[in-house]
């Protein structure tokens, strides 16, 4: 399938090659990236090529580009809180990451029928859920989005009534699912939009900033999660959502059964072992969901050393990341790879 255009104009030809470089190797963007170094061979390239998102620095806005009249043109500013009657600014000097969430984002506000039509790939949806405590299961779920990152577009979802995030990642959230859902019950804007103003990048996937209290879990039906799952399947280029579970889900058994794996890592202590042979009771007693789609998962010790970005690289390699990487491929996650 042929590609969008995004195209990015600045006379600093450095920044200009060195962002394309990077949109381009974001495969999870539904873009093809194009750098220019002047207005002239923007324009006489968009003649022909129509590009669906402009980015160029204010320096090199002149009439020619404004006669373009493209439809998603950014303004790429040398100040922050710059703010222009006629055109959308982004900060040029913030991260590459930071710059694309608020493209996208003003993107999908745009209403543009190509947004829409990104894709509607058939999304698998993975589960990581344990009855059993203190088992490394949120660790095993960031990792396998890592390793499933590196040649697939990852969504992941945390379900939990405590995530850490905010501690462990150093995050400033200003809207998580929280807000989502409080939107989505008060019928207050697009619940699309709202969608794809929460999406954030962690690393080779994205992921949707959690909720910020127990009691918000508690609160959030069956149906209105659905509703969010809905959302992403049909409007997004997702090819895997991991589901990280927690025990306070409405309808937890309903939820474990929209996956097709369900990775459960277990301990083997006698506790560990007590509430896995209740869990696995509850299951075949209710018919709740097939046994075999349930994969046990013994992990090695792990301990973080580091945050941030530190944490979320050192998941992938050394023998934590080995052993996730095994479980995965054991169970034909990698299947496709690379394939549209």
């Amino acid at each position: 399938m042929k590609k969008n255009i995004i195209a990015v104009c600045d006379s600093d030809a450095e920044y200009a090659c060195n962002f394309a470089e990077y949109l381009n190797n974001k495969k999870k963007l539904p873009f093809q990236a194009e750098a220019f170094t002047n207005a002239q061979t923007l324009c006489d390239y968009a003649g022909k090529n129509p590009p669906e998102i402009l980015l160029i620095a204010e320096g090199d806005v002149d009439s020619r580009v404004e006669n373009l009249g493209a439809e998603n043109l950014i303004v790429l500013s040398d100040e922050r809180d710059r703010e222009e009657e006629q055109h959308k600014c982004v900060y040029k000097y913030q991260s590459a990451e930071s710059i694309i969430q608020e493209v996208m984002t003003y993107y999908a506000n745009s209403s543009s029928p190509a947004f829409y039509a990104m894709s509607e790939r058939r999304m698998s949806v993975l589960g990581v859920y344990s009855p059993v405590a203190r088992c490394g299961k949120t660790l095993f779920a960031l990792t396998a989005g890592q390793l499933l990152g590196e040649t697939k577009s990852v969504l992941y979802v945390n379900m939990e009534e405590y995530s850490g995030f905010g501690e462990l990642f150093s995050m400033q959230i200003e809207k998580s699912l929280t807000d989502f859902f409080y939107e989505l019950r008060c019928k207050e804007g697009n619940a699309l939009h709202g969608v794809q103003e929460l999406i954030r990048p962690m690393g080779k996937m994205d992921y949707l900033p959690p909720v910020e209290s127990p009691e918000d879990i508690r609160e959030i039906l069956f149906s209105e999660w659905m509703q969010l799952f809905e959302l992403i399947r049909k409007n997004s280029r997702y090819e895997i959502m991991i589901l990280d579970v927690g025990n306070s889900v409405e309808q937890l058994f309903r939820v474990l059964n929209l996956c097709s794996r369900v990775y459960m890592p277990v301990q083997e202590d006698l506790m560990a072992r007590c509430k896995l042979s209740q869990f696995r009771k509850l299951i075949k007693s209710w018919g709740a969901i097939e046994e075999e789609r349930i994969r046990e998962v013994r992990l090695p010790a792990f301990q973080p050393e580091g945050r941030d970005n530190n944490l979320i690289e050192a998941l992938s390699w050394g023998k934590w990341g080995s052993c996730v990487r095994k479980v995965l491929e054991k169970n034909g996650e990698f299947k496709g790879a690379g394939k549209p």
